[in-house]
């Protein structure tokens, strides 16, 4: 199946040459079916190391990954993927080291295939270990020098050194890059990591897939508590779950999580219902950076007290010298509770008490 990786260029090219490892505090990868929610990705890790974004696209085959590093280990729910182990860099279609020239073992294995007029499924694997090398090397070379193009000679000649099976005693016309057929096949297997489980973490993964919403509320809360470094992915998983109980418990969690990214929340300050739109819009306020003011102002703003409520909750993340209209608009609430809430988050801080 076709999903999309965002991550940042730096990321991006190790992953071109070692494939997607995963790193601490993570233990996973994580792939999604939608290209915008992979870019969202992208922009929040990249806008935190003050680099690019870029977004990967990849063919994956999930029962193939399942067979490798167990069931446990390779989820897919609600369009998002989330893989507990390494996967191979031949999974990679789009390749941001290079523009024109063929350097995924896809796209190498493709060509050297078509020059020995050879059917991909009968020629040489994109999984073969000199392909893997020769793709290594392609990249390398377009990082170190990025504005030379490589000769397909010069490819040639490393793929020489490195499928000597398949091209170490054949004939190739420089000019038309062809020989006779050849029919040879060599079948490697890929190893992959057994990275150490969390028997608490297999506790909440499982809870996330149980029937009873009740069950994966508990699965988000046992993760939250875990402190699981890909806690806002687990709560995307969740976001347009049957039940709107779950809903609104991803969305208070993803409130609590160390990084969100906006546009994935958006469309659930828009809900009718009154409990999503409250955590929807409390979560854009905490995660939205410099435009965290004006969701604070859509939320104080709100015509139902419950999402007013929610917002003053979060009132102390904002400086009540440099935005005092906003705490201004919680101390004049026409709701008592919200008031009352108010001027227990602003006591001691200069607001005069309220007087109608």
């Amino acid at each position: 199946m076709i999903v999309f990786h965002g991550t940042t260029a730096k990321r991006a090219a190790k992953i071109c040459v070692d494939g997607f490892l995963p790193k601490k505090p993570s233990k996973r990868v994580w792939f999604a079916e939608s290209w915008s929610y992979a870019e969202g990705r992208g922009r929040t890790q990249a806008r935190r190391s003050r680099d690019r974004h870029v977004v990967l696209t990849c063919d994956l085959d999930l029962i193939q990954l399942r067979h490798a590093l167990g069931q446990k280990r390779v989820l897919h729910r609600r369009r998002v993927i989330s893989i507990q182990g390494a996967v191979p860099v031949s999974v990679l279609r789009t390749w941001p080291a290079a523009v024109d020239t063929a350097s995924s073992p896809v796209e190498l294995a493709s060509w050297i295939n078509g020059i020995l007029r050879t059917k991909q499924h009968k020629g040489v694997s994109p999984k073969h270990k000199g392909v893997q090398r020769l793709s290594r090397w392609v990249i390398n070379r377009l990082r170190q020098q990025p504005n030379n193009r490589i000769s397909p000679t010069e490819i040639l000649d490393n793929a020489r050194r490195w499928l000597p099976e398949f091209l170490g005693d054949v004939e190739i016309d420089p000019a038309t890059l062809h020989v006779r057929p050849r029919t040879r096949t060599v079948e490697v297997k890929i190893e992959y990591p057994d990275p150490a489980g969390d028997e608490r973490q297999y506790e909440a993964l499982e809870l996330l897939e149980a029937d009873k919403p009740k069950q994966r509320i508990r699965g988000l809360q046992l993760l939250a508590k875990l402190e699981d470094a890909d806690l806002f992915e687990w709560c995307a998983m969740l976001l347009d779950d049957e039940s709107v109980e779950v809903q609104v418990a991803a969305l208070k969690t993803i409130t609590h999580c160390e990084d969100a990214d906006p546009d994935t929340i958006a469309p659930f300050a828009e809900s009718e219902d009154k409990r999503i739109r409250a955590v929807a819009i409390a979560a854009l306020a905490k995660h939205s950076g410099d435009a965290a003011p004006l969701w604070f102002r859509r939320g104080l703003t709100d015509p139902c007290p419950n999402v007013r409520l929610e917002m003053v909750s979060l009132l102390p993340l904002l400086d009540p010298a440099e935005h005092k209209e906003l705490f201004e608009l919680a101390l004049y609430d026409p709701n008592t509770h919200v008031q009352q809430r108010a001027e227990r988050m602003t006591q001691g801080k200069g607001y005069a008490k309220p007087k109608w």
